[in-house]
This record gives structure tokens, sequence and C-alpha cells, in this order.
């Protein structure tokens, strides 16, 4: 079963997506094993403890033991877990969890509690250096300073482009456009993580590399002059400083060499961003007489005896 209560249709929910802005409780190792099989990097909180006595709390001056009984502080959310609940609810575009179950806090080898970032298991290649997770340095937690570590350190060598993880690429980065469907078109997702991974290597520090699906973003083939009708053809572009470059005409299908020599292009400052066409001006335009606009709308006589009602 899954961790959210005793309703047999709300067992085993699938994880929540990025971008809904809400931690998902993990009350078990299956709980956590299936949040982290996401195409996305993983954020998870382990607490020991989700409710404590108030730590803020002060008993009463005027408290007597004899008639009040012995003074405890009021339970509440424990104020680490309500930091991590806040940062989760304002970094909407990663995928948060938490935990104060032994077990899972036990697969997490955490003792004293933490916050961890695992990095995605689609996506990772300990091959190239990639490594699984990362924990956070410190166990004061600020929205700024997790902001700032999420993006620094949530992408692999190379990861996933997407509407939720464009933001974390703010430097030139060439994406890789095509079928990223990992049931039903793995070979052709191995197929070009292999290829992108050998040249990620060697651009590191001047060019990152990602990939996304042609489909799901396919409203931003047109910002790089790419064709939006192609799903099946691997397609590439880079993004730099809100310019858009493509390989220039004629140049060869994909492969890890027209990858390699696209970037060297761009690097040597060969290639010409591109640029949109202007939109072309409605048929018969030009100003428009719209003197008598209010007749489309049912004004002319109606609105004379409106005027001389009033």
């Amino acid at each position: 079963g899954g961790g959210y209560g005793e309703e047999e249709e709300e067992e085993d929910p699938p994880p929540a997506p990025a971008g809904d802005g809400a931690a998902r409780e993990l009350s078990s190792v299956a709980d956590l094993e299936a949040f982290m099989d996401d195409n996305d990097a993983s954020v998870v909180g382990a607490f020991l403890e989700k409710e404590m006595p108030d730590p803020a709390a002060v008993m009463p001056e005027d408290w007597d033991e004899d008639e009040d009984g012995t003074w405890e502080a009021p339970v509440v959310t424990n104020p680490e877990l309500a930091a991590f609940n806040s940062i989760a609810s304002s970094l909407y575009n990663y995928r948060f969890a938490f935990s104060a179950a032994p077990d899972v806090l036990a697969k997490l080898k955490s003792k004293t509690g933490g916050l961890y970032l695992y990095r995605s298991p689609k996506f990772l290649s300990a091959e190239h250096g990639d490594k699984p997770r990362e924990r956070f340095p410190s166990t004061k937690l600020s929205e700024s300073a997790v902001r700032n570590w999420l993006n620094s350190k949530a992408q692999p060598l190379v990861g996933l482009y997407s509407s939720s993880t464009k933001e974390r690429y703010s430097g030139a980065t060439l994406v890789v456009f095509f079928n990223l469907d990992f049931a039903k078109n793995a070979k052709g997702v191995s197929y070009v993580l292999k290829r992108a991974r050998k040249a990620a290597a060697k651009l590191k520090g001047k060019l990152a590399v990602a990939v996304a699906s042609s489909t799901d973003l396919s409203y931003e083939l047109g910002d790089y002059g790419l064709p939006t009708d192609k799903p099946n053809t691997i397609l590439m572009g880079i993004s730099a400083g809100g310019q858009y470059y493509a390989p220039a005409d004629g140049a060869a299908a994909f492969s890890g060499d027209t990858m390699s020599e696209f970037a060297r292009a761009f690097l040597a400052g060969e290639l010409t961003p591109y640029e949109k066409p202007e939109p072309e001006p409605a048929a018969g335009g030009g100003d428009e007489d719209l003197s008598d606009s209010d007749d489309d709308y049912g004004g002319g006589d109606e609105d004379d005896e409106y005027k001389d009602e009033a």
C-alpha cells in the first residue's frame, strides 16, 4: 500500500509531478523507489520526526502544577519540515518528497536527517562522472540557498531539457530534439544519449548539452527554425542569451560527428542566430473605417432609444 491513508482508493498514489507545489510524503521504501524512478531529479527531505513539542513555547508564569497538572509544550510541525514544505511550494519546478519513516531513513543512510538530491536514474552516467546523489551542505534550509544548490547540481552531464528543467540551463545549451520515449524508443534513446555524452564530456565548461522530446517541446522548435512536423527526426539547436541557432543548411543528419561540428561552429562564432519572419498582415489589412462599428454589436436605433429614455 501507499502512505496516504487507509482508504483503498488512496493507496499507492503516483508521485507528485513537478509544478504542483506539493511535497509528497514517503511512508515506505517502495514509495521512495517509485518516486525516484523519474525522468527528472528527486529532492528528498529526511526528518527524524514530523511533529515535536514547540521549542519556542514557554510555560506561563502563573502555571500551577497542583491545579493545572504537569506543563507540556504544545505539539507543532517540526520547524525544519515546515521550512522544507515552504521551500517545496515555492520551487515548483522541482519534485519534492519527505519522510520520517525509519526504514526510509535507513535506505537513505540518514542517521540525523537532511536534504538529498537524487539525479534521474534514466539519465545518470557513472561512466562520465555523474554522481547519483548530493547532500545539502547545511542543516539550515533557506529558499535561496536550496534553489542555487539545486540549479547547480540537479542536471547530469546530459539531462532532460523540458518546460520544468530548462531554467536550470542558464548558459549556452545544445539541445537534441527527438523521440524521447524510454519505453517505445529505447534503442533510439540509447543511441542519442551515448553520442551526446561523448560530445558533452569534451564541451564541459564551454557548452551544456541536453536532450528534449520533440513532441513535448514542439512549440519551441520554431524558435530555432527547425521543422515541427518531423517528430521521428533527430534535430539539434543551440540556445544562448535569448538567441537560437540551428545547424547550417545542408548539414548532414545527426551523428556524433555532426553534433561535435555543430558545437565547434557555434563556439567559433560561425553561426548566425535564426530570426523568425515577421507575420504577414491579415488579408485586406490597412486602416479600416470604424465609424459604423456600433451596428455590428446591435447598436444604432436601440442606443438612440436608450438615450431618449435616459
